[in-house]
């Protein structure tokens, strides 16, 4: 899976229990921090642009930051149930840098918002006449968000 990320996005990754979650940056990871200590299991890899990392214990919800040469990526994390959800999860995951695209393909429509995709962005629109709540920022007419990362509406999962 690939996750192109848009400058001060909030990113959301899905973890379990059950198994690791990997992500690979294009440039060398200098820091990484989640959670409390001892809550993961995080280390780097393969010219330290590889972070491997694992819930050591149940958290419900928390966040990681990710420093690298040029870039500054904040992630919240939360835990899907390991038995019920582990397809709902994330497992191995490339990061790209992000930008926002000129061209969209519609992927999802309700009665209160669209969903579209480009290249290396989404684009959502808001249908309804009061704000949205799209991973953690208020849209009230539309917004452009990372592509590939989960998108987060209204605290409901409606894509990714």
């Amino acid at each position: 899976m690939n996750f192109y990320i848009l400058a001060k996005s909030m990113i959301f990754l899905f973890l379990s229990t059950n198994h690791p979650t990997t992500l690979v940056f294009d440039e060398p990871v200098e820091y990484i921090s989640a959670g409390r200590e001892g809550d993961f299991d995080l280390h780097r890899a393969r010219n330290q642009k590889i972070v491997v990392m694992r819930p050591l214990k149940p958290f419900i919800e928390t966040d990681m930051i990710v420093i690298t040469k040029d870039h500054h990526y904040q992630f919240k994390l939360k835990e899907v149930n390991a038995n019920l959800e582990a397809q709902k999860s994330h497992s191995f995951i490339n990061v790209y840098e992000g930008a926002i695209n000129r061209s969209f393909e519609k992927k999802l429509e309700t009665d209160s918002f669209k969903v579209f995709e480009g290249e290396t962005s989404s684009w959502i629109i808001n249908k309804s006449k009061t704000p949205i709540n799209v991973n953690g920022v208020e849209v009230i007419r539309d917004g452009y968000f990372s592509k590939g990362s989960p998108i987060i509406i209204n605290n409901q999962r409606v894509w990714n």
